[in-house]
């Protein structure tokens, strides 16, 4: 009887050495599952993105033929609230224009674009003259100007008093309380 006690005991010394051995490996393994969880829960890394705001990229703003960028965060607010007000998308047609670019067209004095402070616009399903007077309810764009033959609005955020005008091919006439009838039914 002690023989068979004995072996009893062997035998229970060794399940129960093979069930630690076993708990060891499935503790091993429980380990690197919670390792491998915990990899998955870190907070993943960013994506580098050229979202510069909700609705708009670097690429909206980067000069069309240098690829230079450059844009007023000012600029890029008061877009995001105009395109709040007219619950409408805003295409960029012009956005920052690099000095080379300009002087070579000739249009380097004067130009807010070269100073990443303008954007010309159109917005979807609305007529530029609408989208000038959009643009005009807005305290934060101080300059606007309204081009009919190529169908788009100039923006800026420059730092003086409020300017608006309508181009007429080469020329910018100034809006005034006596002209702007001509341009515009209220």
């Amino acid at each position: 009887m002690a023989e068979n006690q004995s072996k009893h005991l062997k035998r229970s010394k060794n399940k129960d050495s093979r069930d630690r051995f076993n708990n060891k490996s499935y503790n091993k393994n429980k380990g690197k599952q919670s390792f491998h969880r915990s990899l998955k829960s870190r907070p993943k890394k960013k994506k580098f993105t050229s979202k510069i705001s909700d609705h708009f990229s670097k690429n909206d703003f980067a000069c069309r033929e240098s690829g230079k960028f450059r844009i007023s965060l000012g600029l890029v607010g008061v877009l995001e609230e105009l395109r709040g007000a007219t619950q409408k998308r805003i295409t960029i047609l012009k956005g920052y224009e690099c000095p080379e670019v300009a002087e070579k067209k000739g249009q380097l004095k004067r130009n807010f674009h070269t100073q990443g402070l303008a954007a010309d616009i159109q917005i979807s399903n609305m007529e530029p003259v609408d989208v000038f007077k959009a643009a005009e309810k807005l305290q934060a764009i101080i300059g606007i100007g309204l081009n009919l033959q190529e169908g788009y609005v100039h923006v800026d955020t420059r730092k003086s008093e409020r300017v608006i005008w309508v181009e007429e091919g080469n020329e910018e006439i100034l809006i005034t309380d006596e002209n702007r009838s001509q341009y515009f039914s209220e």
